[in-house]
């Protein structure tokens, strides 16, 4: 399997970044010794297991040269199929897809990623996958960087992270390959490989073996308490999404919304806080839209059910609300319906 490429020109000189960067050379240098202080903790996210993800920013005018370097760098790369985290045009569903049909999965987590991409990564990214002269790398690496290391959030990191294995990750996949391990994909820092065979435990611990070693050369660890075997015979679970048959939501999740959105409609129905539910809605809607994306039948009548609803709270706006009936009541699941019966009774007791 083909690894990234570049066909773009190859920097020689930081001359040449002043087109591109918009900055005399001058100015480059003395931004890059003064960038670590131009990131900023932009917000934290609880993570499933409990711990925090902090995501980064940063300030000008380091944001704008390093919106100038995805454009006309980072985004100039020709990225192969099996990395789908922050490619345009890819996402999630795209890293499932790859799996489809197989008959054991293997699932590893590269331990806290991005503070594990050094400045040494990246300056090598620069240098030898880019091919630019050494000036141009060490400048280009003071840049990308934040006390030495990547961090998430900032605008080049995805494509930088992605760029972490350029070297090592097609040689992994060809020696995958060579023991029936055909299938595999990165999310970022999720890598999921597997086989249309079932794989002894034997096999599975090669595998394993073999990821490490390769992200050892990087500095980078296998994250051991995140990894994961699934056999067909089960549920395949990627990123979140039922990978058996097809990209699907699992059926916890799809309850999930279903009783949000069934919720939400009760509460519009029933005359409930305007700005509570205004401000509620724009998740409703995304969750709605979710499902509809994977289940496009049952999706459709939740995004259905939403719209009449929101419908209803322009109406009420205005002052001039239209006599409908109960919106939350016609969700066509009568199983879900049974057990969760709208407030007053059942749908045909209204």
């Amino acid at each position: 399997m083909s690894a990234p490429k570049y066909l773009r020109d190859r920097l020689q000189s930081v001359d040449s970044l002043r087109h591109p960067l918009g900055m005399e050379p001058s100015q480059l240098h003395r931004l890059a010794r003064s960038a670590s202080r131009m990131y900023f903790v932009a917000k934290t996210v609880l993570k499933d297991d409990g711990t925090e993800r902090t995501l980064y920013d940063t300030r000008q005018p380091l944001k704008t040269v390093l919106h100038r370097i995805n454009a006309h760098f980072l985004r100039q790369v020709v990225y192969p199929e099996y990395l789908t985290g922050g490619v345009p045009g890819k996402d999630y569903t795209d890293s499932v897809k790859i799996h489809v049909g197989a008959r054991t999965v293997v699932k590893e987590d590269i331990s806290k990623f991005y503070p594990s991409v050094s400045f040494d990564v990246v300056r090598d990214i620069w240098g030898r996958f880019f091919g630019f002269a050494d000036e141009v790398a060490e400048l280009l690496a003071m840049l990308t960087t934040r006390d030495g290391h990547l961090e998430q959030g900032a605008p080049t990191s995805g494509y930088l992270a992605n760029l972490a294995l350029w070297d090592v990750e097609s040689k992994l996949i060809t020696k995958l390959d060579s023991i029936g391990v055909t299938r595999y994909s990165r999310h970022v820092d999720d890598i999921t490989l597997s086989s249309a065979e079932h794989l002894s435990s034997q096999r599975i611990d090669w595998v394993v073996r073999a990821v490490s070693a390769a992200l050892a050369t990087k500095g980078l660890l296998v994250h051991t308490g995140k990894h994961e075997v699934m056999q067909a015979d089960g549920q395949i679970k990627i990123l979140k999404l039922v990978g058996n048959a097809k990209p699907s939501l699992p059926p916890k999740e799809r309850s999930r919304v279903r009783a949000l959105v069934h919720n939400f409609c009760q509460r519009v129905d029933a005359g409930g806080s305007q700005e509570e539910l205004e401000q509620l809605l724009p998740r409703v809607r995304g969750q709605a839209y979710k499902v509809k994306r994977f289940h496009l039948r049952s999706g459709g009548q939740l995004v259905e059910r939403v719209a009449q609803a929101a419908s209803l709270l322009e109406d009420r706006r205005s002052k001039s609300p239209p006599r409908i009936s109960h919106i939350g009541s016609h969700l066509d699941d009568s199983d879900w319906l049974s057990e969760h019966p709208p407030v007053g009774g059942a749908p045909w007791e209204l």
